[in-house]
């Protein structure tokens, strides 16, 4: 029944996590239709980042009222309701608008799957867990663009997305009716006041948001990238990204068997940093079978850092602040870093080059890695 159960999440968070995957294949399309620049492009990541971080923060609200169960279930219906819209849009106003939407219906997953999460396996087997759910979003990495250079050869995106939607309208209906219903959680309703007064919040967050712009804004881009710096056509672009992300799968799955015999504080040190310096190889290849490599390699070494994270964030935690924690280091990650640095690289693109940009973001990833020091402390 537990696997059962494991694989119900894992669907619904591969459907929830696609919503970030979806539109960057599309991206070089979007611009060749509407006629807009990459800085506007690279700006429909921070409509979607914007929606779903009023979703996190609106996570504990929300969840006090309804339970996770409902709440994920209103995730994941107003997330279809997105992608009905979006399969209608002609304007780049009109994508940008469900964009924000599809952020705002998504936003609710995981503060309300990490408690439920942990509340249906034991302590001991969270690594295991957690690694096998943090698969979800590392194969939209890599079954998205494949599936939609595949689609692109033969049909319209739009008829894409819609037999999307069947999917995940399948997997919402299963996950109610097998989901066990939300655990008692007393003291739930505090907030975020108590989180805002502890030091190693902050500089969790910090770190999260280094690792979701290494994953977020150089995965929007790089279609851009190679199809406008490097001269790819756009589905040899999407087979590139989808190609890369094979590495990410593997380790991701095997990386909930190292975090419980090494601990999750210095397996998530050394993901950011490898994930730094491989972001600034990213920058400096420039063959691509040299890139390629570096793709698959950073992607690896970057995915793995959430299922660490959410494992650290599940030890740090008591049950009924959980939610509320998540949500807020997801908040403040998804507006920075997969908003905020998209729309950075997209304008470097515009004003300099993209490998510059990357380049930059390489650099800071790697200097974040200063912020464990405190935060071991804090530890002991």
């Amino acid at each position: 029944m537990k696997l059962l159960l494991l694989l119900l999440f894992w669907c619904l968070w591969y459907f929830n996590f696609s919503s970030r995957t979806i539109l960057s294949p599309l991206l070089p399309v979007f611009e060749n239709d509407l006629g807009i620049s990459h800085t506007l492009a690279g700006s429909l990541s921070f409509y979607l980042s914007a929606g779903y971080t009023l979703s996190l923060l609106s996570a504990g609200w929300v969840t006090a009222r309804v339970g996770s169960k409902k709440s994920i279930a209103l995730s994941a219906t107003v997330y279809l309701i997105s992608l009905f819209l979006l399969r209608y849009s002609n304007s780049y106003s009109s994508i940008a608008a469900v964009s924000f939407f599809m952020g705002m219906g998504t936003g609710l997953y995981l503060p309300n799957a990490v408690p439920l999460l942990t509340s249906v396996f034991r302590p001991e087997s969270w690594g295991r867990a957690f690694a096998v759910h943090e698969t979800a979003p590392t194969f939209t990495f890599l079954s998205i663009p494949l599936l939609m250079a595949l689609f692109l050869r033969f049909f319209d995106w739009r008829d894409f997305i819609l037999i999307f939607a069947g999917a995940c309208l399948i997997a919402t209906c299963a996950f109610m009716i097998f989901a066990p219903a939300s655990p008692s959680q007393p003291g739930k309703g505090k907030g975020f006041t108590h989180l805002f007064r502890r030091k190693k919040f902050w500089i969790f967050t910090l770190v999260w948001t280094a690792a979701s712009a290494a994953v977020m804004a150089v995965f929007t881009i790089l279609p851009l990238l190679l199809v406008n710096e490097l001269g790819m056509s756009v589905q040899t672009a999407n087979s590139v990204m989808g190609i890369s992300r094979i590495g990410a799968l593997i380790a991701t799955f095997l990386v909930g068997f190292l975090v419980d015999r090494y601990g999750h504080m210095i397996m998530l040190f050394w993901s950011l940093l490898l994930t730094g310096i491989s972001t600034i190889g990213i920058a400096l290849s420039e063959y691509l079978p040299l890139l390629l490599i570096i793709l698959i390699l950073q992607s690896a070494f970057s995915m793995i850092f959430f299922p660490i994270g959410l494992v650290a964030i599940s030890r740090m935690t008591e049950p009924h602040e959980r939610s509320h924690f998540t949500g807020g280091v997801g908040a403040s990650s998804v507006i920075f870093g997969g908003g905020v640095a998209p729309l950075a690289l997209g304008a470097a693109g515009d004003l300099w080059s993209f490998q510059n940009g990357i380049l930059i973001l390489g650099i800071l990833v790697t200097a974040s890695c200063l912020l464990f020091i405190p935060l071991r402390n804090l530890e002991k």
